[in-house]
This record gives structure tokens, sequence and C-alpha cells, in this order.
């Protein structure tokens, strides 16, 4: 198939993915249209929290929910209000927890979200108690947490009497459940995967790749590695297989010996003609 190598390839292989892919940079523009196009039709969904001391904007923020922001009419903020007219509540379809959520105050880099929007399991932490925290999340929502321990509760005689009732109470409403609560929930969270996805294509793949094409987007440069870019990408390889005139152009007319000087895995064609008219 066409462009599976990766590390180990010909001269005519690179130079078609080179040209297959220096005329993608023509549709970079209006992919970031489509993208941010695409965004502004999800929206957004925020869920604000409470801080530990009111009074204190720097005191640490708590999982105790206080307010929920949506953008109006996007698609997301739609599905909410059928979503709470069918008398569900926002707080519970997920935390809504954004990474690197924070602000400066004083200088002082404070959270706007628990965890300052990242829950991460723990590893080889114990807490007062001596309970092993590996693998243990800080939310209230860890069963450890208020168990006060990781030991399995399975082969304890409530649990079955527990879960027989559980069913019983849930089994003739299963449908309800599924239509009302459930598939709403998962087609708000689906969307709010999408917009993370959508953004980091925007925010990290496009201009990290591309970024000398993105025309009017402005981005940091400085986030980002300038040896991946798409164009130094291609000079470099470039001048491993041709050589490179006085004005620093490369000169696709004067292939280099097989020899090579940074790149040794990067072969030549066969010498017979042979490969000549695939990039395989």
């Amino acid at each position: 198939m066409s462009f599976g190598w990766c590390v180990l390839f010909r001269q005519g292989s690179w130079l078609e993915f080179r040209d297959f892919a220096l005329k993608q940079r023509k549709n970079v523009v209006s992919r970031l249209d489509v993208i941010q196009s695409e965004i502004s039709k999800i929206g957004n969904v925020t869920a604000v929290y409470a801080r530990a001391e009111t009074d204190n904007p720097k005191s640490a923020m708590t999982e105790k929910r206080v307010g929920f922001y949506v953008t109006p009419n996007s698609s997301i903020g739609k599905l909410l209000r059928v979503y709470v007219a069918r008398g569900g509540n926002p707080f519970d379809i997920s935390m809504f927890l954004k990474p690197d959520s924070y602000e400066f105050i004083d200088g002082a880099r404070v959270p706007t979200q628990p965890y300052y929007g990242v829950l991460s399991p723990k590893s080889g932490e114990a807490d007062s108690d001596r309970i092993d925290q590996t693998g243990l999340l800080d939310t209230w929502k860890e069963p450890a947490r208020k168990l006060g321990t990781k030991n399995s509760i399975w082969d304890e005689d409530s649990t079955q009497a527990v879960g027989l009732r559980v069913r019983a109470a849930k089994s003739w409403i299963t449908q309800e459940m599924k239509e009302i609560r459930n598939d709403l929930e998962a087609r708000i969270i689906k969307l709010c995967d999408l917009r993370e996805q959508l953004l980091k294509e925007r925010n990290e793949i496009l201009f990290s790749a591309v970024g000398s094409s993105t025309g009017g987007y402005e981005y940091n440069v400085e986030d980002f590695v300038q040896d991946y870019d798409l164009v130094n990408i291609c000079y470099a390889f470039e001048t491993e297989f041709f050589e490179v005139k006085e004005d620093g152009t490369v000169d696709f007319n004067k292939p280099k010996p097989y020899t090579r000087k940074q790149f040794t895995n990067l072969l030549e064609d066969a010498p017979t003609g042979e490969e000549k008219y695939t990039a395989l």
C-alpha cells in the first residue's frame, strides 16, 4: 500500500510522499476553517465548583458543584435542554473536567477545577491510615475513599442481597433509563469528546506538522519543535538524497552517492530502474 513505510525507505518512495504531502498543504486553511466551524457548532460545557474556603480565591477546589455553563444554541446546549426537560440533572452526566484548569492570582497558579482538571491513578502512596493508595483516584467517587479499604467486598454476604434488590428495582424501567437518561448522556459526552479531538487536531497536530502553512491562524511557534514542521522535514531528507546549491536550495537533478551522512537507513532506488514509477 502507498506510504506504508516508516524508518526504512528509498529515494523514490520519499519523493512520491513528499509530492503528495506538499500538495495537501493547500487544504490546511480550509481544513482549519471546517474544524473551527464544527467546534463552534458543538459548543462548550463547563461545570463550576466551589472552593474549600468561599472567601479565599486561592483555596483548594472541592468537588461540590455550584454552577453550570453551556454555549447557547449549540449542539450540546440543545441536547442538555432536552435532557433537563426530561428530568435529568447535568451534574450527573460527567465532572466535565478540563486539563490545566487554572488562573493566576497575585502571581500564584490557582486551580479553577478540582485536581487542576485531571484525574489520574496514584502510585506508591499511603494516607495517614496506611491504606495503600496505588491505583486509586482522588475523587470521592473512588469507593476505597469511603470504605477505608481496598479489600474486595464481593465475598461479603450483604453484596448479593444488595445486588438482587437493586436489580429488581431497575428491571422494569431499563428502557426508560436508557432512553431518558443514558442515551442522552452518552450523546452529550460523545460531543464533548469530539470537541476535544478537534481542538487537539487544530492546536497540536496541524500546528505542529504544518504550522508554516496555516495562513491567518495564529499559534505560538515556541510551543512546537520546528524540526518536525513538514517543510523542515522535507529539507532534511532532500539534502540527504540530493546535492545542495550554493544558495542553500536542493538540486533535484544531482542525486548524492548512496553513502549517507546523517540518516544511514535511507536507501537508493534500484540501479536497474526497476523501481521507477512506483512508491513501494
